[in-house]
């Protein structure tokens, strides 16, 4: 393919080019703005189908810059240049858009010194419409074809070679309402938007998903039947896709072996999930997965993670209160704990969970 083989060239050389291609771009700029995340992407809604809150514009610059966003228009009020600030002071990824008539070319540099090259991107158009794109990478690229019905989207193929090994074709769907709004996007029977029912209010959508979340820990804790002494039931989420968590089961063998190997940094690995000889994934029937897939999707958009630490924290509570319908094998300080995969809130939660606990717990937890 001689578009991806002329934009491979052009990665090669990018990382060399940084400076001349950030100097040629950024004195286009006529104006600077700041927003808290990401307000544009060229790719159609990318939002919608990444389930990523939009950004909100700052007044001012900032004081503190770290993980805040800056953007830089042309003359025609165009985003020519993105920054993407980290955690770290003063370091953030780059993008620069060079805009053509009928394409668009962008570059994306990583946040280091070194200012590496992450991927080249290109954009084509027809009439201003958005016909195909491609992205390289260094270990392969992508490819996606837009099709169209009455002027709306209803159709991308992505094509991909990855570590110089092509990927099976992967085909999204868009789908609209009566008023032309976006209504859905799948890709087979996997919905990665789904527009909400205004109908259902999100506190509505919250105790369904909460009842249903309830329902299913039980069923599958009592599925799995762990028959050795346990010292924890153990649900854990990872922050992008916070539903369904998963369950860990710290068993006592397992803890007496940490312990014997380790003393006091045990507890890195006691309360580390990820290192359970005894865990499980829960599997959710399609209705289910879309009601969690449009909870997830809604939580996102509007910022509203904690809603779902909250809901996971009442149903470890209910499980701790109806754990002897259980009859687990349990240790004589066993406890119900939930936590994100990196243990980062297991204190905060443990004394939401386990109160009565947390004082004889609090020097033996992560």
């Amino acid at each position: 393919m001689k578009t991806i083989e002329q934009l491979q060239e052009k990665f090669s050389k990018a990382q060399k080019n940084y400076k001349t291609i950030k100097k040629n771009t950024e004195q286009k700029v006529i104006r600077w703005f700041w927003t808290t995340d990401s307000i544009s992407n060229l790719e159609p809604f990318y939002f919608e189908e990444n389930r990523f809150p939009k950004g909100r514009l700052h007044k001012d610059e900032p004081v503190k810059k770290e993980n805040q966003y800056q953007y830089g228009v042309d003359d025609h009020n165009e985003i020519i240049v993105e920054r993407q600030f980290t955690d770290l002071k003063d370091l953030f990824y780059e993008i620069f858009y060079i805009r053509g008539k009928d394409s668009i070319e962008s570059y994306r540099f990583d946040y280091s010194i070194e200012k590496e090259i992450d991927h080249v991107e290109l954009f084509m158009y027809e009439h201003s419409i958005l016909t195909i794109s491609y992205a390289v990478f260094k270990d392969g690229w992508i490819k996606y074809m837009y099709t169209y019905n009455k002027g709306k989207l209803s159709t991308k193929t992505m094509q991909r070679i990855y570590q110089n090994t092509e990927v099976p074709d992967r085909i999204f769907d868009y789908y609209y309402d009566e008023t032309g709004l976006l209504q859905s996007i799948k890709e087979k029977e996997h919905y990665w938007y789904n527009k909400p029912n205004k109908k259902i209010s999100y506190k509505k959508l919250t105790d369904l998903v909460s009842e249903k979340l309830l329902e299913i820990l039980k069923q599958n804790i009592l599925h799995y039947n762990i028959q050795e002494k346990i010292y924890c039931i153990y649900i854990y989420y990872y922050h992008e896709e916070m539903l369904p968590p998963s369950i860990g089961f710290g068993t006592e063998s397992d803890r007496k072996e940490w312990l014997n190997e380790k003393g006091k940094e045990a507890k890195w690995i006691i309360w580390n999930p990820i290192d359970y000889s005894h865990s499980l994934e829960i599997e959710l029937n399609e209705e289910t997965q879309n009601l969690f897939n449009l909870y997830n999707q809604e939580t996102s958009l509007h910022h509203k993670e904690n809603n779902t630490i909250k809901m996971i924290i009442e149903c470890c509570k209910n499980l701790k209160n109806s754990i002897s319908a259980f009859e687990l094998n349990k240790t004589d300080d066993f406890v119900v704990v939930a936590s994100d995969y990196e243990q980062s809130d297991l204190k905060k939660n443990f004394k939401l969970i386990n109160p009565e606990l947390f004082y004889e717990f609090k020097n033996k937890l992560v």
